[in-house]
Order: structure tokens, then sequence, then C-alpha cells
């Protein structure tokens, strides 16, 4: 399998089929078969963690979208999620969504409430400890 793997990794520029990013074979395991479960027919050289990604996305697709771990049923559903996903939205916004900025403001106006009760803490512990 390592000669099959070599070779099949220069004939694919030497990159990974999922993210086109380069595979050195010289890191232990980065190159993986990547087959079709259905067929056992060999698909290419993946990087390890693509493999892994292809394998979740196939596996949570399959159980929750697709209903079905058949492949062909598993790619009709990833084709109708990525046209979802591209099509433009309604127009309005989810009522508990924040922009950036919101996140920020939200976070120093918590950050401000924590630092007040725990001066509030301090004090009332150094009240309660002058009047023993």
């Amino acid at each position: 399998m390592p000669a099959f793997r070599k070779r099949q990794l220069e004939a694919q520029g030497g990159c990974c089929l999922l993210c086109g990013e380069p595979i050195d074979l010289s890191i232990p395991k980065e190159g993986v078969v990547d087959h079709n479960h259905d067929t056992g027919e060999i698909r290419g050289i993946l990087h390890r963690s693509c493999n892994a990604a292809e394998g979740k996305a196939a596996n949570a697709i399959g159980r929750w979208g697709a209903k079905s771990m058949r492949y062909e049923d598993i790619v009709q559903f990833a084709k109708r999620l990525l046209a979802y996903w591209e099509k433009p939205g309604l127009g309005l916004m989810y009522h508990t969504h924040k922009t950036p900025e919101e996140k920020v403001r939200a976070e120093k106006l918590a950050a401000r409430k924590r630092a007040a009760e725990s001066r509030a803490r301090r004090r009332i512990k150094a009240g309660s400890a002058g009047s023993d």
C-alpha cells in the first residue's frame, strides 16, 4: 500500500483531493487511502484529518439528514444542503443573535457586574470582620 499511496499522490499532484493542500508523506500516517464504504472502491489519497472529516460528515448526514447510510442518499442530501446554504436568507434576524459589537458590549457589562459583586462581597466581609 505505501508504494500505491505514493504513486497515487503523485498522480493527484501531491495534494489532498478534499482540501487541495499538499500531503507530506514523510509525516507518519499523514496521507491515507480513502475508499467508498459501500463498494470498497478507492477514491484517492487524503490527509488523515480530511479523511476523518469526510467520515464524520457522511455519518452525520446519513444518520440525521438523509436517514440512510447509503452513499447515494448521503450525496443527494449533501447536494441539497449545499444548495440550501448558498441560498440568500429571508432578510430577518434571529431574535437572540448579537453582532460582534453587541457581544463585546455584553461581555464588558458582565465583567463590570462581576467586579461590582466581588467588591460588594469584600466590603461585606471586611464589615463583618470589624464587628467582632
